[in-house]
């Protein structure tokens, strides 16, 4: 197998900036992890098309990184190729139809839902404040207050494994519960989000503001800013009857920490880095709030966080 070293040299750098060693703890939400052997930020779709082509025609690991939330990334790193879609970012209405606004994988959400209050569209205000990029949402099909970012999508533009861009209609596809057809065993496994189209409507700008303004309050007043988090750490379990926040509250898990990884004293669901903490903590911390949960109600609580890297 080719060294990563001879890998980056047939990288054309000014589609592809090229890092070694770079420190995943700057990457990502919870400001924790080690470094990637290989970090690469591609300039633009074709570019992340090209340089994953290139990757996977030698064998090497490759791990896409968006916003940065919902992953917990290991104290020793990752091994293999990190790409950071960072700089694809580009939020537009779309050519031939008004309704519709394009996004590619690096976008934030925000960001999205801020054109699409420019121009007067309604259908994302739930997902305003929430963290991570366009990417990430699709693909782990992000869910706020009831409502699956599936349901907005009308297309989507995908790298096949072959390394082609192809367009697949979003609303043919099967979505479940915080699933997409991109995760493992799905349908499109394999392929990787490089941009979605989405499907909103015409809207009063002031209600949609307003809309937004209440989601980015009550996220404030939960406290999802103050610390370094991933967001929800577990997912919510409809057959458990109640929000996993409260399971963990009722079973006195609030302000529970090892070392400086903690679960936040305002949402049990919400795991927070006080400062400096490891990811062994953090894996630690959310292994133990499974157990107590498990040995409690007999429920076993799913992980949203991803756990990636060599743990």
């Amino acid at each position: 197998m080719e060294t990563l070293w001879q890998i980056a040299q047939k990288i054309n750098t000014e589609q592809c900036s090229v890092t070694f060693d770079e420190p995943m703890s700057a990457h990502t939400t919870f400001r924790i992890g080690g470094p990637a052997d290989l970090f690469l930020k591609p300039r633009s779709v074709e570019a992340l098309a090209s340089v994953l082509t290139l990757l996977r025609s030698a064998r090497i690991p490759v791990f896409l990184l968006g916003g940065g939330a919902n992953i917990l990334v290991a104290d020793q790193g990752i091994r293999g190729a990190v790409i950071d879609t960072c700089l694809l970012s580009s939020v537009r209405s779309d050519a031939s139809n008004s309704n519709i606004i394009y996004a590619e994988c690096g976008a934030s959400v925000s960001t999205l839902c801020t054109e699409a209050l420019v121009q007067g569209l309604s259908g994302l205000e739930n997902f305003y404040g929430m963290p991570g990029s366009i990417g990430g949402a699709i693909y782990m099909n992000a869910r706020c207050y009831e409502d699956d970012i599936s349901l907005h999508i009308n297309e989507i533009t995908a790298i096949s494994p072959t390394g082609e861009l192809v367009s697949l209609p979003a609303r043919t596809m099967q979505w479940s519960y915080k699933r997409s057809p991109f995760m493992r065993k799905g349908a499109f496994a394999g392929y990787i989000v490089a941009a979605g189209r989405f499907s909103l409507e015409p809207g009063e700008p002031l209600q949609i503001a307003a809309r937004m303004r209440s989601r980015m309050e009550d996220r404030m007043h939960k406290h999802h800013f103050d610390y370094p988090s991933a967001g929800s750490v577990f997912k919510n379990n409809r057959d458990f009857g109640k929000p996993t926040g409260k399971i963990l509250h009722e079973l006195g898990l609030r302000g529970y920490r090892i070392g400086n990884a903690a679960i936040s004293p305002w949402h049990a669901n919400i795991f927070i880095n006080l400062g400096g903490a490891t990811a062994r903590d953090m894996r630690a911390l959310i292994l133990h709030a499974q157990a107590v949960v498990l040995a409690a109600t007999g429920w076993k609580l799913e992980p949203e966080v991803l756990f990636v890297g060599e743990f």
